[in-house]
């Protein structure tokens, strides 16, 4: 299916990692009150807070609430939820996207988190880690447009493949990160075809779209061609990234490549 690539940035990074939600702020009438947080579970996309009380609050229930957050290194994060809605691109129902409102350190007012997508919204959500806590990503970058293109990491195998892996693949993919490293090699908004050996995203190239690569959890198996040749070409890539230099490339990566789970195609 024709998808874009996300912004890159000098080099990719995963969202802040949270490991608990330390404080919620209620929003209220009369006043705000602050509120402990004992439980926080991400389920999908979505937030489930258990407050000190013992009361659960998820859903539209989070609109207008401040979270006091707080990595592993200590620093703290004020997010406000302004908007929560389920996506209306998932035929699942699965996905919930939020706007969320950060304070600016110099000024104190309030402003998105999150820069716009191919869709004009500016959206986001949190999303469990594989080594515990979780992390924020927006819909406008490749981990966003991932899980919304059907890759949805918490989900089980799907024909012998581990989702994870299928996700893992697919951030790699969207960012032309071919060797796997954090280092994107797109621009925003550059038209790819993705499509995938387990039938959740298909081959729907227009012509004159040709062959790029094929992708696994750790990045390019093989490079047919380089998106775009002006950031980095084949020969380049391959003196840079000692593991793709023993892959197959040029006409010689095809979709038989051993260990390859998504493809896609380009300009």
């Amino acid at each position: 299916m024709i998808k874009s690539a996300a912004k890159p940035c000098a080099r990719a990074r995963r969202p802040l990692a949270l490991a608990i939600l330390v404080f919620a702020m209620l929003a209220g009438a009369a006043a705000q009150a602050e509120e402990a947080v004992s439980r926080v579970e991400i389920e999908g996309t979505s937030f489930r807070l258990t407050l000190a009380d013992g009361r659960m609050i998820s859903g539209p229930a989070l609109v207008g609430m401040t979270l006091t957050l707080a990595d592993d290194g200590g620093r703290r994060l004020a997010l406000r939820i302004d908007a929560v809605r389920s996506d209306p691109k998932d035929p699942d129902n699965e996905i919930t996207l939020y706007a969320f409102s950060v304070a600016d350190a110099a000024t104190g007012t309030w402003r998105n988190a999150c820069g716009a997508d191919p869709d004009g919204q500016r959206l986001g959500f949190p999303l469990a880690q594989p080594g515990g806590g979780f992390g924020f990503t927006c819909t406008a970058g490749a981990l966003g447009k991932c899980v919304r293109f059907g890759y949805k990491p918490w989900r089980a195998a799907r024909s012998g493949v581990a989702m994870r892996d299928l996700y893992e693949a697919c951030v790699h993919l969207v960012r032309a990160d071919y060797c796997g490293d954090g280092t994107p090699h797109t621009r925003n908004g550059t038209p790819i075809d993705i499509y995938d050996r387990v039938g959740i995203q298909r081959d729907e190239a227009p012509a004159g779209m040709r062959f790029e690569a094929a992708w696994g959890p750790k990045g390019a198996v093989c490079v047919a061609r380089t998106r775009i040749p002006a950031i980095v070409g084949l020969d380049q890539l391959l003196a840079e990234c000692p593991r793709l230099r023993a892959a197959p490339s040029g006409a010689d990566c095809t979709e038989a490549a051993p260990g390859a789970l998504l493809y896609d195609k380009s300009y």
